[in-house]
């Protein structure tokens, strides 16, 4: 199969020090981040990279990311992620890829990303088509974290004020902006390390918004619900940078 057309990709490695949390454990957070990589590993293989894109005068912008839980594993431990990007029709402004996070035979977390492809000369978004994948790209068909992406209500309060700070170099990636991965970060961070490990995480979704950048002071709100909890991050100016709820398997 021809690496550069193959619509599958996979990876093998350890659950190493640096992707646990307190309890040694694959972290949540980390797994946003694990995700994130190898999307952008695939898309190198692909053509469809940051380089690549940036070359054509175009930018990927993650819009929504839901990663749903089913087990967790030790550090040592295999790991094994694999990711794929759904079948999209040709007029499509939104793009989809999936993922599955294994270890020793057991799924972890299986995972989907909303993308658009923003063209960076024009400011306008570009089809499904113009994203750059090969021509005759073998598509992997499987189909899963399949729920409907939700819509979190921006009503916070005061009352629901948990953590300020400002946005600092070691949140900013390539593109001059606060990356993906640190708003969960900066969400998780809303527990202690106590009240985090303790929580029967079953799903925890996330909306991108306005972008921060370095310097930003930014504000997280958080608020419990029935199934868990919602979350934003304020900007000074009040436009909200990200939203996400995370679903426990409380009820």
């Amino acid at each position: 199969m021809n690496e550069s057309n193959c619509g599958f990709y996979r990876r093998e490695s350890i659950i190493a020090p640096s992707l646990c949390d307190a309890s040694f454990r694959l972290g949540i957070a980390q797994q946003f981040a694990l995700i994130q990589d190898i999307a952008a590993e695939h898309a190198e293989r692909l053509g469809v990279g940051g380089a690549a894109m940036t070359e054509r005068g175009a930018f990927w912008l993650a819009v929504h990311t839901r990663l749903e839980f089913f087990a967790k594993a030790e550090m040592m431990k295999p790991l094994c992620v694999s990711t794929w990007p759904q079948r999209t029709a040709p007029e499509d402004l939104r793009m989809h890829r999936l993922y599955r996070i294994e270890s020793e035979g057991r799924t972890l977390a299986e995972g989907r990303t909303e993308w658009m492809v923003l063209n960076t000369n024009t400011g306008r978004l570009l089809r499904a088509r113009d994203a750059g994948f090969p021509t005759g790209m073998e598509f992997h068909e499987e189909t899963v974290c399949a729920v409907p992406f939700s819509r979190v209500a921006d009503d916070f309060s005061d009352a629901d004020l948990c953590l300020t700070r400002r946005v600092v170099s070691s949140d900013i990636d390539y593109g001059n902006h606060m990356n993906n991965v640190a708003y969960v970060r900066t969400m998780l961070d809303s527990f202690s390390s106590e009240a985090l490990g303790a929580l029967p995480v079953r799903s925890f979704e996330i909306r991108y918004g306005d972008p921060c950048h370095e310097g930003d002071p930014i504000a997280v709100y958080r608020k419990r619900t029935d199934t868990g909890f919602v979350f934003a991050i304020k900007k000074e100016n009040g436009k909200t940078a990200a939203s996400a709820i995370l679903e426990t398997t409380e009820k």
